[in-house]
């Protein structure tokens, strides 16, 4: 009697004792795969060049430990720059886009203080994080409005509900000072 199930687990030994071998890359390869890499990272979604650099580090550490020579680890940093700043030149990735998309993303549902907090973590320039959060500031009011309206709708009745209220507001990253008008109901005066 053929027990068809071992097979399949004979082929699959197979292919295990073949893929433990170790593969080495020339630089150009090795470059070639960063840049592939990185292109399927953008084609998901917008990367900060700090966060893109982050994650193809993390990437390709194997690929710097696997190949013959210790000192090839600086070279994956060289040639991950080098990657980074073609993606750059050619518009492929921009930080500028990025904290534009990001800061319209989240500060639907966030203050600028989060934002500011966020962006510079992703390590944008200053300049850019505070072109950002100036064009934010000027719907603060509105946005932290529709944010409070959406989660409590009404004014707070206590000083439980009040503390509780103020405290998600502040969490999202709004400042005191609207947290303050809102939670009085002065709506109007939307500065």
């Amino acid at each position: 009697m053929i027990d068809h199930d071992d097979e399949p687990f004979e082929q699959f030994e197979q292919f295990t004792a073949t893929a433990d071998k170790k593969i080495t890359l020339t630089d150009e390869q090795l470059r070639q795969r960063i840049m592939h890499r990185a292109i399927a990272y953008l084609s998901r979604r917008e990367y900060s060049q700090h966060e893109l650099k982050q994650k193809l580090t993390h990437a390709f550490a194997d690929a710097a430990l696997s190949h013959v020579e210790s000192e090839r680890a600086p070279k994956l940093d060289e040639l991950i720059d080098a990657v980074l700043e073609y993606l750059a030149k050619n518009n492929w990735q921009s930080d500028a886009r990025f904290a534009d998309n990001f800061s319209k993303i989240k500060g639907e549902r966030y203050g600028s203080a989060r934002v500011k907090q966020t962006l510079s973590q992703k390590g944008l320039a200053r300049e850019i994080v505070e072109e950002k959060i100036n064009e934010l500031a000027e719907t603060e009011f509105q946005r932290a409005h529709e944010v409070w309206q959406k989660k409590f709708g009404q004014l707070p009745q206590n000083a439980t509900e009040y503390a509780k209220q103020s405290r998600f507001m502040a969490y999202r990253g709004f400042s005191f000072d609207i947290i303050k008008k809102i939670l009085k109901g002065d709506f109007e005066n939307d500065e």
